[in-house]
């Protein structure tokens, strides 16, 4: 049961615990800029708390912080899902085996070793076709910008594919759903841990010299993560490239 409710609460921890961290920051740094003789929070909106009483002023808070969490998170996903789209398109015959260079090299979404797998998988499979469609008269042996080529479309299809391990290979898709759940805890807090960093660092009373030190350890700690997080995003999807090589699951591409 602890198991089936595993996946779940990945989901809500990412969103929840940026949420959370969103809401203090906010809270920390509204506090501090409003004038001394105003309240945080207009007397209706007090009111309105106080009638909830604790545990439902808890619960308010929770899941505003879960929705703002969700929001925030799911931005953040999504644009570094569309940079590790937009790395696979740039593969070509030419920097297949090399991979291309420059910024969006840190959003590759698989191994060199997963991609080398696949590309021999295709050869492998173009291989067996010819030779089951060719007579012995006819000259044989795989064209490489065919195998390069087949190699792109189920590269660029591999972000996609992890559905299908669903039904070919559950228990594989619930080590991906774990690998990717923690690469999204990573994408959640990215933006909120230095933002939450500046509001305690408004309100703290402690030399300069320890702020900076804070926010600069803080700018560490978020480059940490992001590292962690692209490094799990393509651990995850790995998974589905060696499941591509190992034959569990096939691309649109290869089918073709």
């Amino acid at each position: 049961m602890l198991a089936s409710l595993l996946p779940g609460f990945r989901d809500v921890r990412s969103a929840l615990v940026a949420g959370y961290m969103w809401f203090c920051a906010g809270w920390l740094l509204i506090g501090h800029y409003r004038p001394p003789s105003a309240g945080l929070l207009a007397k209706p909106a007090v009111e309105l708390l106080e009638l909830f009483g604790t545990g439902g002023r808890l619960a308010a808070i929770s899941v505003l912080c879960l929705l703002i969490g969700e929001v925030t998170g799911t931005l953040v996903q999504s644009a570094f899902f569309r940079l590790s789209l937009a790395y696979l398109r740039k593969l070509t015959s030419e920097n297949l085996a090399h991979r291309p260079r420059g910024l969006l090299s840190a959003f590759r979404p698989l191994s060199g070793r997963a991609i080398g797998r696949v590309r021999g998988r295709i050869r492998h499979e173009l291989r067996q076709r010819q030779e089951s469609t060719t007579s012995e008269a006819t000259p044989r042996g795989v064209d490489q910008h065919d195998v390069d080529r087949v190699t792109i479309g189920a590269l660029t299809e591999v972000l996609y594919m992890s559905p299908r391990l669903i039904v070919a290979k559950p228990e594989l898709y619930a080590e991906f759903s774990r690998i990717k759940g923690e690469s999204e805890f990573r994408d959640a807090i990215l933006l909120p841990l230095p933002v939450l960093a500046v509001a305690v660092c408004v309100n703290l009373s402690a030399p300069t010299w320890l702020e900076a030190v804070v926010l600069a350890a803080t700018g560490f700690a978020d480059i940490y993560l992001f590292v962690q997080s692209r490094k799990h995003f393509r651990e995850a999807h790995s998974l589905i490239g060696h499941s591509i090589a190992d034959g569990t699951i096939s691309s649109a591409s290869m089918d073709g």
